[in-house]
This record gives C-alpha cells, sequence and structure tokens, in this order.
C-alpha cells in the first residue's frame, strides 16, 4: 500500500521573486517539514548550501547560495506561531537557522524525538524511520554529497527532495501515536528545550569536564578552562574548526605546563615555534598570566576530587541500567531520551537536582530508581519479565 502524500514536480528557488512567491503559499499551512542541506569540514559554522521544505501539494529546493535572493524574505514563515516547522533530527538545522537568522523557527516538531518518545529506538535515523511507518526505503546514497558544488545534480535533488515529502506523512502518524496515548505533551516539553537559543551555544563545561578528567592541579584545571574559551572565541572569528586553532592535546599540555613566555610555550612538545611566535602565542600567553594572578580559594574542585574519590556501587549502577531497560519496555521509549550513563552514576551517589527527576521521566524513572537506592524497590521476574514492588 502506498501511504506517502503525492505532490507536485518540486520547484527550485534561486531569486526574490519566486521566494516570496513560496513564502506567500505556504502561509497558508498548518505545517510544512523542513530539511537543510550544508558543508561543514572546514569551517567553524555550517555552510548552508540547500533547504528543503514541504507544504500539502507543493515542494521546493531552495538554492541558499543563489547570489540574487535574501533569505530572510522566509522570516514571516520561520516565526508564524500557527504554523508548525518539522524537522528530523533538528538540532543542527536549528544550528544553521540561528546562526544565519540570529533566530530559531517557531514553533517546531522533531520526529526524531517523537518517535523515541513512541518506541522507536534510540535516535532512529530518517531512513529507518521512514521505512518503519510507511513500509518505504530511502536511498541515503547521497548523504556525504558536496553540496556546495553547481549544479546539484538530479541525485541531489532527488534525495533532498526525499527528506520531506515522506516526512509530511510520517509527522501526521506520529502526531496521532502521541495523542492516542497522552505523550504529545512529552514531545512539547522536549520542543521548548530545542526552542532555546542556549541550548546551541557551544558547551564549554563539556569540554572542560572531558579534557579535565584527569588533571589534579587547581590552577591547571582553570588555566583549561579559559584556554578552551579562548580556542572557540578564536575558530569562531575565523570560521575554522576548532581542532585547527589548537588540538585537545595541546590545551591539555598548555594548561599542565603554565608558560610564561615564548621560550617556555615552544618548548610544549605539540606547539611548534611558528604558532608559539603568532599573535595567537602572545594572545594565549596572556591567558595563561591571567590565570596565575586567580587567588588560590576561587579555583575549582579537581573532578576527581568532588566525589571525595568516591566511585559509585558497579553492582547497583548495573541495577539502575536493567530497571531504566525494563521500564522503557513497559512504557516502550526509548532510554537515552530519559536518562544518560553519566546521570545514572550520579544517582546511585545520591545525587538527585538532575532532570530525570522532573515531569515525565521522573514518573516512569526517576522517583522508582530513588525508591530502589533507598531500598523501598524490589525487582521480580514473572512471565520473563521484570516487575517492581514496593517493598
Amino acid at each position: 500500500m502506498k501511504y506517502f502524500k503525492e505532490f507536485s514536480a518540486p520547484q527550485l528557488i534561486s531569486n526574490n521573486h519566486s521566494l516570496q512567491k513560496m513564502v506567500d503559499s505556504l502561509l497558508k499551512e498548518n505545517f510544512v517539514t523542513m530539511d537543510t542541506e550544508f558543508v561543514r569540514e572546514s569551517t567553524y559554522w555550517p555552510e548552508l548550501c540547500l533547504m528543503q521544505i514541504a507544504g500539502s501539494h507543493q515542494v521546493y529546493l531552495i538554492d541558499t547560495l543563489s547570489k540574487d535572493m535574501d533569505l530572510f524574505l522566509l522570516t514571516p514563515l520561520l516565526q508564524e506561531p500557527s504554523i508548525i516547522k518539522v524537522f528530523h533530527a533538528a538540532q543542527q538545522d536549528l544550528e544553521i537557522f540561528l546562526h544565519l537568522f540570529g533566530f530559531l523557527p517557531a514553533p517546531i516538531f522533531d520526529t526524531q524525538i517523537a518517535a523515541m518518545v513512541e518506541g522507536y529506538g534510540n535516535q532512529i535515523g530518517y531512513d529507518s524511520l521512514i521505512e518503519s511507518l510507511l513500509g518505504y526505503k530511502i536511498d541515503k546514497s547521497y548523504r556525504f554529497s558536496d553540496w556546495s558544488l553547481r549544479p546539484l545534480s538530479q541525485a541531489q535533488q532527488d534525495y533532498a527532495i526525499a527528506d520531506v515529502i515522506y516526512l509530511w506523512d510520517a509527522y501526521q502518524i506520529l502526531l496521532k501515536k502521541l495523542q492516542e496515548n497522552n505523550r504529545l505533551s512529552w514531545v512539547t516539553s522536549e520542543m521548548k528545550r530545542l526552542s532555546k537559543k542556549e541550548f546551541y551555544l557551544p558547551s564549554i563545561e563539556k569540554i572542560w569536564k572531558k579534557l579535565g578528567a584527569k588533571i589534579r592541579n587547581s590552577r591547571s584545571l582553570a588555566c583549561l578552562y579559559h584556554l578552551i574559551q579562548w580556542r572557540e572565541t578564536q575558530a569562531q572569528q575565523i570560521n575554522v574548526p576548532r581542532h585547527h586553532v589548537l588540538r585537545d592535546e595541546s590545551l591539555i599540555a598548555i594548561a599542565i605546563a603554565l608558560p610564561d613566555s615564548l621560550k617556555a610555550l615552544e618548548k610544549i612538545r605539540s606547539i611548534n615555534k611558528d604558532f608559539a611566535n603568532s599573535n595567537e602565542g602572545y594572545s594565549l600567553l596572556e591567558v595563561v598570566k591571567k590565570v596565575k594572578s586567580i587567588e588560590p580559594e576561587l579555583l575549582p574542585t579537581p573532578f576527581s576530587l568532588k566525589n571525595n574519590g568516591k566511585k559509585p556501587s558497579e553492582a547497583l549502577v548495573s541495577l539502575l541500567k536493567v530497571m531504566l531497560l525494563a521500564k522503557c519496555e513497559i512504557y516502550k521509549v526509548a532510554p537515552k531520551l530519559v536518562i544518560n550513563s553519566k546521570d545514572i552514576e550520579k544517582i546511585a551517589l545520591g545525587k538527585r537536582d538532575l532532570e530525570v527527576f522532573t515531569g515525565w521521566r521522573d514518573k516512569i524513572f526517576g522517583q522508582d530508581a530513588v525508591d530502589l537506592c533507598n531500598g523501598k524497590l524490589m525487582i521480580s521476574v514473572k512471565n520473563e519479565t521484570l516487575e517492581f514492588k514496593r517493598v
């Protein structure tokens, strides 16, 4: 049976006149499906090369590299509150919109998150979702095409079109399932998170915790944090990937060595003389100098000491993970959407200021996880299925 919607022949948009006509037409819709194609291998910011939008009868390919077009003509559509913008795995697309326009499309709906809520697995791909919902196999062989080249081949256009036309029916099927299972509010709460600008800011804290896990010196740990900030600013200003400025291992080496001169900087194994004597080298030494002036009481505690070296019980962590899988089987929701492994370890250590203890997550896992840790919940097996009983 053929489930997917039929569309008119796609229109290629490459000038302001056709873009304005498209916007005027789409402003009559209740929702549109959207996707982007971009390249990012040699830049910090993704370079938008193509935008795909489908309305109820027409699909459009917007050549965002065209010099004869003002993309800000899309603003009324992107900000119209009565029209839902449907994406699959929206985060990278939304990051592009935020950088390009300075705002995020609203309201939005992410079918990947909706699929996770409905038990289609952790971060299911678009092709797998369409096959599951519509029984249609999508050819993803052009996923890594160079979208910056012109003209686009017919195969590239067909691939791009497929990313939005099948999404049209997939959205409606998922929406109906969410409504039937009273889970639309679960997805709505996730969309609120995706709709905050700060969600797309580079996670300095996350990079810092990853790279600084083994640093025992408080001043070196502080230096690493400021070096990560410095690298992020440099990468954004010249629009190159952060590792083109300095690699992670170089940041760690500088933070540990705390060089106070160009000669000291040159001696660090991963730093070459040209970099050390460049404007970046001088700027980097200023960062180190400022860190050395920080009062000792204001320095961070090494991560390994924050729990006094205490590690969670591996058995308890394993038991919590088993309960998570069992609960997600019962509720038919993807485990990764509920909680990550790091937060499970934090629960085992007694921490309670976590996202899992809010909203629907608390209902299906959070409170039971606490009761399990406190000996108030018992796990048993009945008919080859795990059961949970209050003690």
